[in-house]
């Protein structure tokens, strides 16, 4: 049925439907895995992607359910991905090392390859190859899915995700504004990965209400998607200069060119966060409740026009005024090259 509300839902519901689906499928893939490599890897990936959207969806519901339900919740999905992130983190990195292989020395890139493919395989070994590691993810989403039809989700209509959305929203604006282009330093690497957390939150929550008005919020979930992924390259490309320094402390020298690998890392996150940072400027121009009133005044006509179409909502909603730019198409930046 997709990742997104219908028509003929009401608000409550249409989130625990989406919210079922996805964990129904993240508990296939796991069971499923297969005994390859390439098997597990994907099995792993996608698991870890439904994790996040029902976290994104348990943020967008935050206003509307108790805030004890929200806390176990938003803890148990974060621990239920974060148990596959190592495993998928520790794969990204050999593959992002390779995507700056054109611009690296053949010497330093082979030293650093080596690197990276050894901790990986130490990281799927404990991860991956041990059927506790897959089963305990598919066991807590499987727990997860029997909590959520008891969830008591208060409220109608665009009431349900106003507070949630703003404030995610808000969140994102006030990260964008702690993040500095050119702060390459460990503290500028968490304040980028802490907006990335809060843009992944809205690229997701917009696939949620897609449905309000598809063509402006599949436009505006994709541009929250590519403000994402330039992100995500910042973050992986940070990563992977932390890892290399630190091993370079704990051998007492480091690899082989390590300082021409970190100095390319460096450019390339310089070229990124000036990426994000001009679409971001952008997807963030509107004040928090501004762009919470423009999203609820698309799902207001919405309802009215499935009202017009034969298809009676099932519930009375609240918005009556639009505010701020009706158009969510926003330019895309160019992405990492290799």
């Amino acid at each position: 049925m997709g990742f997104s509300l219908k028509a003929d839902e009401s608000a409550g519901p249409g989130i625990k439907r989406v919210v079922h689906e996805q964990l129904d499928d993240a508990l296939t893939e796991l069971r499923d895995a297969g005994d390859t490599e390439l098997q597990r890897d994907k099995a792993v990936h996608s698991a870890r992607k439904r994790m996040k959207r029902v976290r994104a969806v348990v943020r967008l519901i935050r206003g509307a359910i108790p805030a004890e339900t929200f806390e176990f919740e938003n803890a148990s999905f974060r621990d239920a991905g974060g148990a596959l992130g190592e495993a998928r983190d520790a794969a990204v990195l050999v593959q992002t090392l390779e995507s700056l292989k054109v611009e690296i020395p053949d010497p330093a890139y082979r030293a650093a390859r080596k690197l990276l493919v050894a901790r990986r395989r130490v990281v799927k070994k404990r991860i991956l190859e041990s059927t506790s590691g897959l089963e305990g993810v598919a066991q807590a989403a499987q727990d997860a899915n029997a909590r959520i039809a008891p969830w008591h989700i208060e409220g109608e209509g665009w009431d349900v995700f106003k507070p949630g959305l703003k404030r995610v929203y808000r969140d994102g604006r006030e990260a964008m504004q702690a993040a500095n282009i050119g702060d390459l330093s460990g503290h500028g690497a968490e304040m980028f990965h802490q907006w990335r957390k809060r843009v992944k939150d809205l690229w997701h929550q917009c696939e949620v209400l897609e449905k309000v008005w598809p063509a402006a919020m599949s436009v505006l979930a994709d541009e929250f998607h590519a403000l994402a992924d330039h992100l995500g390259n910042e973050h992986d490309l940070a990563v992977l200069k932390t890892l290399l320094q630190a091993d370079a402390e704990a051998r007492g020298e480091p690899i082989e060119g390590a300082a021409e690998v970190i100095a390319i890392i460096d450019h390339h996150r310089l070229d990124l966060q000036t990426a994000a940072k001009n679409l971001g400027a952008r997807l963030f121009a509107e004040k928090p409740g501004q762009f919470a009133k423009r999203l609820g005044a698309y799902w207001d006509a919405w309802w009215q026009g499935a009202k017009t179409v034969g298809e009676p909502p099932q519930e009375p909603t609240t918005v009556t005024e639009a505010g701020g730019s009706a158009n969510g198409a926003h330019d895309a930046a160019p992405s990492m090259s290799s």
